[in-house]
């Protein structure tokens, strides 16, 4: 590693770490609190907007990188666009709340801006890339970024998830921008790692602040744009797409899923793979260490994607497998312990409510200090979108607490602005 980029790294994750503990106490003042609600998996109400941090260590990774490099360093400019447009939009939404159509509208107008910058600094840079690359990003890209970025939110449900996932992702693309000779992606992807390593103390196993979507927002746009940029410096798809494939596979199979049951897809729910893992039993740090562990096997599979066609096919079908395999877990899981199966809609009516909720209870659910979530301050509640770029719009679910049990719910657009949200996501 460069010096310049190894400075990078230390100062983005050192500056995520060292802002955590301000930002929450910021937030906390801010009454940025996610309650406790009947799809919730966590059962404390916890601070949300922890993502501020990630923000600040971003700036401050590129900054390093900037200033240190000799030649004046990487094209960082997509990047850092992407970190501050979706930044502030998970802000506003974190903080005060922001209609679901403007949400959207303001997810897509970002994702052409990123688009419009990240092209044309492949087209002004060494090499070229062809024609056909170049039309195929300007027109999927938006829709990528716009997407991707939900998805990321739905699926940052449980404690470390969208930690582990950033750090796997930022490793993976900064290693293909290295084989490439992409220092934009490289750069790019050793400072979404470092400051996804600056979080996680604070979000696994115990979580004591949520990323919020100021924090899934700009993880999931800055993803996105590298992985992007990955494909127009020849980086083969499915080797960009790996670190990706498991919270794309589990967020459409999710929406398939509750389409073709006659669910209403548009509604809170707790029906993800992941969520189902919880419900049945399985801790947060189990099913974080699951989705890790097959994430990597994933990116190791398509590695295959470098060399001929045969290899490549097997890669892609033993990828494909493997992820067949996680997203039929649940069940089995079931099978073997002998669970309640549940459904999307039974899903979020199983959910433990709040002590607080029931007259019976023992002992009443902790709160935080009254005056910092009074009712007259603390902002509405929401849920998460649903997947897909035709509800683009994200919510909010809950991502592990201070119990160790934390996870979100997702829903329609309409309804993200009105149920229970959270920094790690719903379900899809």
């Amino acid at each position: 590693m460069q010096p310049a980029l190894a400075a990078a790294c230390v100062t983005a994750c050192g500056a995520t770490a060292v802002t955590t503990p301000v930002v929450l106490a910021a937030m906390r003042r801010l009454a940025a609190i996610d309650e406790v609600t009947a799809r919730s998996s966590h059962r404390a109400p916890t601070v949300r907007g922890g993502g501020v941090a990630v923000v600040l260590g971003l700036f401050a990774g590129v900054l390093t990188a900037v200033l240190v490099a000799e030649h004046g360093g990487p094209n960082l400019l997509p990047f850092t666009a992407a970190t501050t447009l979706f930044g502030l939009i998970g802000l506003a939404e974190d903080v005060g709340g922001v209609t679901a159509m403007r949400r959207l509208a303001l997810h897509v107008a970002a994702a052409f801006v990123i688009t419009a910058m990240t092209v044309l600094a492949a087209v002004l840079g060494d090499p070229t890339p062809g024609l056909a690359a170049v039309l195929a990003v300007t027109v999927c890209a938006p829709l990528w970024i716009t997407g991707f970025v939900n998805v990321f939110n739905f699926m940052d449900g449980i404690n470390g998830i969208s930690g582990m996932s950033a750090a796997l992702a930022g490793g993976t693309l900064a290693a293909l921008g290295a084989l490439r000779d992409a220092p934009a992606v490289s750069a790019g992807g050793i400072l979404v790692a470092a400051t996804a390593l600056g979080f996680l103390p604070y979000n696994f196993p115990r979580a004591r602040i949520f990323l919020g979507d100021v924090g899934s927002y700009t993880l999931g746009a800055v993803i996105a744009m590298l992985t992007t940029q990955a494909v127009l410096v020849g980086v083969p798809l499915e080797a960009a797409l790996s670190p990706s494939a498991l919270y794309l596979a589990d967020t459409s199979v999710t929406l398939l899923r509750r389409v073709r049951a006659g669910e209403p897809w548009h509604t809170a729910h707790r029906s993800h793979a992941y969520q189902r893992l919880t419900i049945a039993g399985w801790t947060h740090p189990q099913v974080t260490g699951l989705v890790a562990g097959v994430s990597t096997v994933v990116v190791a599979l398509s590695l295959a994607s470098f060399g001929p066609w045969p290899g490549r096919l097997a890669g892609d079908l033993a990828a494909a497998l493997v992820l067949t395999g996680y997203l039929r877990l649940p069940h089995r899981v079931v099978l073997a312990t002998g669970t309640a199966p549940t459904t999307p809609s039974s899903a979020a009516s199983s959910t433990a409510t709040p002590p607080a909720a029931t007259p019976s209870a023992a002992t009443p659910s902790p709160t935080l200090p009254t005056q910092r979530v009074a009712p007259s301050s603390s902002p509405s509640p929401s849920t998460d979108t649903t997947a897909g770029v035709s509800a683009s719009v994200s919510g909010n679910t809950s991502e592990a607490t201070s119990g160790n049990t934390s996870g979100g719910t997702s829903g329609s657009p309409a309804a993200s602005t009105s149920a229970g949200r959270t920094s790690g996501r719903g379900a899809s």
